[in-house]
């Protein structure tokens, strides 16, 4: 489903009191259209290569030619750029629909790496192997294979909200499905750790996961608008929720550098999470789900760690 961010405050800002004093309150609603418009065919909010005309069509204008346009780049509802128009601060306004066309770029990806391998998807996709890092002609024909020999399905998205900057996220994701369906909590330690010390191990990672949790920003007595958690209650639920990512966050460190999950692993993910409307609860779900808020299980899941690492490495390669 295609849709727009309006701010609850779009129709109190002075600027929208500006655009309805010059032009009546059909202005305002001239606005929204061209926001949804902009949602669903120039989802970058860029609206270069189209003339005055063209942009008073998308937003439904009836009025003479320009005048709609004109006091949109008065108030600053649009900037002029050097090849046309583009929406004022779209990306702050519309994050979600701003990464629109990379996030398509991603999924197609994924999938002819799923289902043809990584060199024919970077033949298929050049531009976007390149952009990632990816050389086709420096990998092996066919799927990459697992220690143990078995191909690993070259699909999903990469992990770690504060990634190494000089793995590519394929290569990440490479590495990191070829082993991160043994959720061992020795944390990976030299010995391998067995029987207790995993257990010890666990529980220590998971009252540091707590303990950064209830520190972060993300809940509501540091400002924020998730609930804490209380570590004296459903210690063994906790755990397990924790046991499921930790392979992950255990490869994510490897890169770093660290042999063990240290505590400010968990203190840089909550972090990344408060910075994202959506996982900091201040972006409800979709329809049907609007009062729907994120919780700490919610953060510890597998798939929640990797999309967020893949939001943090985009921009760090952007």
């Amino acid at each position: 489903m295609q849709d727009a961010r309006i701010a609850t405050g779009l129709s109190g800002h002075p600027k929208t009191k500006k655009l309805i004093r010059t032009l009546g309150q059909a202005a305002a609603w001239n606005l929204i259209c061209l926001i949804t418009w902009a949602a669903a065919n120039r989802s970058d909010g860029d609206l270069s290569g189209m003339t005055v005309e063209d942009i008073e069509l998308a937003a439904d204008w009836l009025g003479d030619e320009g005048v709609l346009v004109a006091e949109l780049v008065r108030v600053r509802f649009l900037d002029q750029t050097e090849a046309g128009y583009a929406l004022h601060d779209w990306e702050d306004h519309n994050p979600w629909a701003a990464g629109a066309e990379a996030r398509s770029e991603k999924s197609r990806w994924a999938a002819l790496c799923k289902q043809y391998g990584r060199p024919e998807a970077a033949k298929r996709m050049p531009d976007y192997a390149k952009r990632i890092g990816f050389e086709s002609s420096s990998q092996p024909e066919g799927l990459p294979e697992s220690a143990s020999g078995t191909p690993v399905a070259d699909s999903g998205s990469a992990p770690s909200p504060s990634p190494s900057p000089s793995p590519s996220p394929e290569e990440l994701k490479s590495s990191l499905r070829s082993d991160s369906s043994s959720a061992a909590p020795d944390d990976a330690s030299p010995d391998g750790g067995k029987g207790g010390d995993k257990a010890q191990r666990l529980a220590e990672v998971t009252d540091e996961a707590i303990a950064a949790w209830n520190a972060s920003k993300l809940v509501k007595p540091n400002g924020g608008l998730l609930a804490t958690v209380n570590p004296a209650v459903g210690r063994e639920n906790r755990r397990n929720q924790v046991k499921r990512c930790i392979a992950i966050a255990r490869d994510i460190c490897r890169e770093q550098g660290h042999q063990r999950i240290p505590a400010e692993f968990w203190a840089e993910y909550f972090a990344v999470a408060a910075r994202d409307d959506f996982h900091a609860g201040r972006q409800g779900g979709g329809r049907g789900h609007e009062r729907w808020m994120p919780d700490f299980e919610f953060l510890t899941q597998p798939k929640t760690m990797l999309k967020l690492f893949e939001r943090v490495e985009s921009e760090e390669t952007a």
